[in-house]
């Protein structure tokens, strides 16, 4: 089976951080888990392009994380992303991802969520901060 992620997007950080350390209490390896964290700013300070373009690195979280991701995540919302290799992986992700009430959960291989991403309407032009947190 191909690798899946499972996605889960809540209304604030503070819940989608409470999931993230139930999934680690699950056995979910810490190195599966990621959180991104959206908000509208005035203005991003220079020294966080060498923070974002770092996360292009990440190989839970490829690609260029702010264009990307962007789309998908309103202000203030935070998606936490869940690598599931076996069909009890997901499982057992979405399952404890919908303890916390999440506002959608998806599951994805890393293509779907491309064409996803690059289907998705661009958002308004402001200028937004990303926090990736990965556990």
């Amino acid at each position: 089976m191909a690798e899946k992620i499972v996605i889960g997007l809540f209304q604030t950080a503070g819940i989608a951080e409470d999931a993230c350390n139930r999934l680690k209490h699950e056995g979910v390896p810490a190195a599966d888990i990621a959180r991104v964290v959206m908000r509208e700013t005035t203005e991003r300070p220079p020294q966080m392009d060498s923070e974002i373009e770092a996360l292009s690195v990440d190989p839970l979280l490829l690609g260029n994380v702010r264009e990307s991701y962007a789309p998908v995540i309103h202000n203030g919302d935070t998606a936490v992303f869940v690598r599931a290799g076996t069909e009890a992986d997901i499982e057992l992700a979405a399952n404890t991802l919908r303890q916390y009430s999440p506002t959608r959960i998806n599951v994805a291989t890393r293509r779907e969520l491309d064409a996803a991403i690059a289907a998705a309407e661009a958002p308004p032009a402001t200028i937004c901060e990303i926090e990736v947190i990965v556990y």
